[in-house]
């Protein structure tokens, strides 16, 4: 392989700032360590020139003036320490560069350990991820618990969470990285802590995954109804077409729920297109609900549950209402959120946010 020409752990990390999802730099050089962990020197160096589109390993050897066979085992090696990403195509295998959050973080699970958790830590408080959180369209968006929602009230495809159960080929379930992360530094959530779903429109598709359990169906259900059940809310990618993942999480561990929480960032997710409200006839004032919302949404006042400007439309506090006092209705026209229909779309809106440029890297 050809020597870098400078360091290369500086050259990837502005490269990852230049993809919409960010990667803001830290001044003491936090970020650079975090990548240090990730990356040896040369895989460094390769992911930094690779695209957005993915190439095959041919035409990335081609194009860099490299050996082809040396190309390949290197990327091989990265695709399976969750450094890039890979799929298959009609020419072929492809390789691809890979996005900070959700990306290469995520795929560091069943590598992480106590350094890299306390690294990341270290990293997320001192950018809060600026850049990803501070700039429309949200990285995640709420999915609201459908069966708290008013029978009369039109859902829509995109937030059905069942849905995506449903058109899947392949189910699986993994540790949720928030909570592994967490516990790594002492602060072991109470939550669940395997509970996050992937899933993919090929049959099989997770056997050979080093993060990812295959399940059935029904377990994939199940899963869904357990995380409701005990508070944790649905959020997944912030588009209407078809997604890979739904994450069930808590306010305490998750990266994107905590941006609005600790440091108050208005687009770190979008919130679901419903709010929660009560019928004062119904309502006892027991304050059942109250323990199960994460965002301080609900007091009780007078006797009666009253929901403020908080609430993110989840749902799961309605699931505990003796009276069925509380059900979630469509917001009001002007405030809706307004979700990229595919993934390349939000890609555009993001990048047009950040003013960036990425026609270098597609």
């Amino acid at each position: 392989m050809i020597e870098p020409t400078e360091n290369p752990y500086e050259k990837l990390a502005r490269v990852l700032d230049t993809i919409p999802n960010a990667f803001p730099a830290v001044e003491d050089g936090t970020h650079l360590r975090v990548l240090e962990w990730i990356f040896t020197p040369e895989e460094a160096d390769l992911a930094s020139k690779l695209k957005l589109n993915g190439e095959t390993a041919e035409e990335i050897a081609n194009r860099l003036n490299l050996n082809k066979e040396e190309v390949k085992e290197l990327l091989e090696i990265m695709d399976s320490k969750g450094q890039i990403v890979a799929y298959y195509s009609e020419e072929g295998k492809k390789f691809a560069l890979l996005e900070w959050i959700v990306g290469i973080y995520e795929e560091q699970l069943f590598r992480m350990d106590e350094e890299f958790a306390k690294l990341f830590d270290d990293y997320f408080k001192k950018t809060k991820l600026d850049g990803l959180m501070t700039t429309k369209p949200a990285v995640h968006r709420v999915i609201p618990v459908n069966r708290v929602i008013k029978t009369e009230i039109e859902i829509h495809p995109f937030e059905v969470v069942e849905r995506f159960i449903e058109e899947a080929k392949s189910w699986g379930i993994r540790d949720c990285i928030c909570k592994v992360q967490k516990k790594l530094i002492g602060e072991e959530c109470s939550y669940s802590e395997t509970v996050c779903l992937n899933f993919a429109q090929v049959e099989n598709y997770f056997q050979d995954d080093k993060n990812t359990k295959p399940i059935t169906k029904e377990e994939a259900y199940k899963v869904l109804r357990h995380a409701e059940d005990v508070g944790l809310i649905h959020s997944t990618r912030n588009t209407q077409d078809v997604t890979s993942y739904i994450c069930n999480c808590c306010s305490c561990c998750c990266a994107i729920l905590r941006g609005l929480i600790e440091f108050e960032q208005p687009h770190a997710f979008a919130k679901a297109n419903y709010v929660n409200t009560v019928n004062e006839d119904l309502c006892i004032g027991c304050e059942a609900c109250l323990d199960r919302c994460q965002f301080e949404a609900l007091e009780i006042i007078d006797g009666i549950c009253h929901v403020n400007n908080r609430c993110v439309g989840c749902g799961v506090c309605a699931l505990v209402c003796p009276e069925d006092a509380l059900q979630l209705e469509k917001r009001k026209r002007d405030d809706l959120e307004e979700h990229p229909v595919t993934r390349k779309e939000w890609i555009e809106q993001k990048a047009k946010a950040r003013k960036i440029d990425l026609s270098e890297l597609m």
